[in-house]
């Protein structure tokens, strides 16, 4: 069989392909019409996902979108934006007039009310000590939020975002020197965990904290200036970070959970929000855990998990 004729995939257009088919006695030829049309839609892109929190009298900042299409190429100057009360709409339509549209939901959030305490957990997960603080939260009925590595268990973290608590971004690698070399090194080992975390749970994250914390100083070994850097930019790429107020002391300062509850307790108070860092991969922090909620629901405290739109615990950037 010899087949003649030419198809240009990249044009609009009807073309013929003919077959022959040459016997001893006699050809035989039949023809073949193919009509190419651009039928697939652009895509639109929505940088810090679908939804976004903002608070009472606040305006809606935009987070930035892209549009592309198989033909055309990007498309993303003839983004045309609607909003509207709770929600952004965009469109986009091609040359071939297929168009695309994508919403931004826009969520109205009280500021968080004094007396709050937020328990959060860094760098896990892992077995042995976030399940079981998993069982104390869940016989306690209180809510977290646990800044995850890319270390650990991944059903550990699956059963984090079913049983309904922030799963938050904390770092990859948890290595200083990996992480904070330069601003892209960062990106790339966030980029890494918000994936991991996004794989697991289907959950696009976009609360994070900061290896260190914001005002760590072990960064200005690698990167004079980064963390003024990264402050500024992980706001602008719609990620929202996290500090605390309250250090459990778990990090090295206390070993035992006596000391870490009194730490804890002591430091509560019902003239602000309590941001609590501690650490779930220690288990005088498990042990500790059980204490600090019956102690907070004693005193009148209520208990919350952090989401986009908790106003930021921030400390003061030193590097």
């Amino acid at each position: 069989v010899k087949v003649s004729g030419k198809i240009n995939n990249k044009k609009d257009g009807v073309y013929y392909l003919t077959y022959k088919v040459k016997g001893p006695f006699i050809t035989v030829s039949t023809k073949r019409k193919v009509e190419v049309k651009d039928i697939e839609r652009p895509v639109i892109t929505l940088e810090g996902g679908n939804e976004t929190y903002i608070c009472p009298n606040s305006k809606y900042k935009e987070l930035g979108y892209k549009a592309s299409d198989n033909i055309d190429g990007d498309l993303t100057k003839k983004v045309k934006i609607t909003e509207k009360e709770n929600e952004v709409i965009y469109e986009v339509e091609d040359k071939a007039h297929n168009k695309t549209e994508a919403k931004r939901t826009v969520k109205m959030v009280r500021r968080d009310s004094p007396g709050t305490i937020y328990l959060t957990f860094d760098d896990g997960p892992n077995y042995g000590t976030t399940n079981v603080i998993l069982d104390i939260l869940k016989e306690e009925n209180v809510k977290a939020t646990f800044f995850v590595t890319g270390k650990g268990p991944d059903e550990l973290i699956k059963r984090e975002y079913d049983e309904g608590h922030t799963v938050a971004l904390h770092t990859f690698s948890h290595n200083y020197q990996t992480v904070y070399q330069s601003v892209d090194a960062y990106f790339n080992d966030l980029t890494k965990v918000h994936d991991r975390v996004a794989s697991i749970t289907g959950y696009d994250s976009r609360i994070i904290r900061f290896p260190g914390g914001s005002s760590n100083t072990i960064s200005r070994h690698y990167q004079e200036g980064i963390m003024t850097t990264l402050t500024k930019e992980v706001i602008e790429k719609g990620y929202y970070y996290y500090d605390w107020n309250i250090s459990s002391g778990d990090a090295g300062e206390y070993k035992d959970s006596r000391s870490i509850i009194n730490q804890v307790t002591r430091n509560l108070s019902k003239e602000r929000t309590n941001m609590v860092l501690m650490h779930d991969i220690k288990t005088y922090t498990r042990d500790a855990l059980r204490e600090i909620i019956k102690y907070g629901k004693e005193n009148g405290y209520h208990f919350d998990k952090i989401t986009p739109g908790t106003k930021m615990i921030r400390q003061k950037v030193n590097n």
